[in-house]
């Protein structure tokens, strides 16, 4: 089986870094396309009524900060792993949805490298895990990243 295109959600985690890079790898490997994607959860700047009111200037800066991390990551596979084939971008939404359903559907990927989860066992049972809903509803492959190149826990 070879993969043609890879998307890799990142959230500025430990373990979505250490999906980037076995995706770069892994991408390098198949000659595929990476498709990076931060996604800003919208439903954290509303307020109790459902409206955005006064969070908009949170909503721009949050943007502004994510544009940036994404940008210094496709500069950095770049640098170390001299890899170009790679674009980046900034959805905003629910993040499991975006990941499992919208996002593959939008850039053809068949292929989503994320980083396992860092909840607790409370966290995940009280709001559920991003990744979980990904495994359950994605219609491509999905590779749940928990250790580094030399496959240790980080």
């Amino acid at each position: 089986m070879q993969y043609n295109r890879i998307l890799v959600p990142v959230d500025g985690s430990k373990n979505a870094e250490l999906a980037v890079t076995k995706a770069v790898f892994t991408a390098k490997r198949n000659l595929a396309h990476l498709d990076i994607i931060s996604i800003i959860q919208t439903s954290r700047f509303l307020d109790v009524y459902g409206h955005m009111g006064s969070n908009t200037d949170y909503l721009d800066i949050t943007y502004r900060r994510t544009k940036e991390y994404v940008e210094m990551l496709q500069q950095t596979i770049h640098e170390k792993y001299n890899f170009d084939d790679v674009s980046v971008s900034i959805e905003s939404g629910n993040a499991a949805k975006i990941i499992a359903e919208v996002a593959p559907k939008k850039f053809g990927d068949d292929l989503i490298m994320m980083g396992a989860t860092g909840m607790s066992a409370l966290q995940r049972t009280m709001i559920g895990s991003v990744a979980d809903y990904v495994v359950r509803v994605a219609k491509c492959d999905v590779l749940l990243v928990r250790t580094d190149l030399t496959n240790k826990l980080q």
